[in-house]
């Protein structure tokens, strides 16, 4: 099981972020990439942040279809996503929901999760979380301001 370390947003940070290594998408497929977010989606829509997405199975497959064709191009797959859609703007993309440390940790977890399920190298799969962990940061917009103290003595 490979050790997908999760690091902290920095609220208001701008983070610098690597595409995934084309490797990825090579390995997968785009079959497999279908897949892989076909599976996401459907532990992202019962988890704790299922609010944020669609529950109604019409309006989920649009979603899931829009972001396949995103990360296949992110992967360095066919330009689908920028010559139906444009230049994807992270942050105004995201700007309707409140998206917590707590909530990217969560997707963050889901995918995780389904990395787990898939059959290619160790340094595709780490190339693609690299580029999520990082990447992921961009949603955050709200800054909770709860910080537990490091000292803090559990009873």
């Amino acid at each position: 099981m490979m050790d997908y370390k999760i690091t902290k947003t920095q609220f208001g940070e701008t983070p610098t972020f690597d595409l995934p290594s084309p490797l990825f998408l090579k390995e997968l497929g785009e079959e497999g990439v279908v897949k892989l977010f076909n599976d996401f989606y459907d532990l992202l829509t019962q988890s704790d942040i299922a609010n944020f997405f669609p529950q109604e199975e019409e309006e989920l497959e649009k979603v899931k279809a829009h972001n396949v064709k995103f990360f296949i191009e992110a992967c360095g797959g066919p330009k689908h996503y920028s010559e139906t859609m444009g230049h994807f703007d992270m942050i105004k993309a995201h700007e309707p929901f409140s998206i917590t440390e707590k909530a990217r940790t969560e997707w963050l977890g889901c995918m995780q999760e389904v990395l787990n399920t898939i059959n290619i190298s160790n340094e595709a799969k780490m190339s693609f979380w690299k580029y999520l962990e990082t990447f992921s940061k961009h949603t955050v917009n709200v800054n909770t301001g709860i910080e537990l103290p490091e000292n803090i003595v559990k009873v």
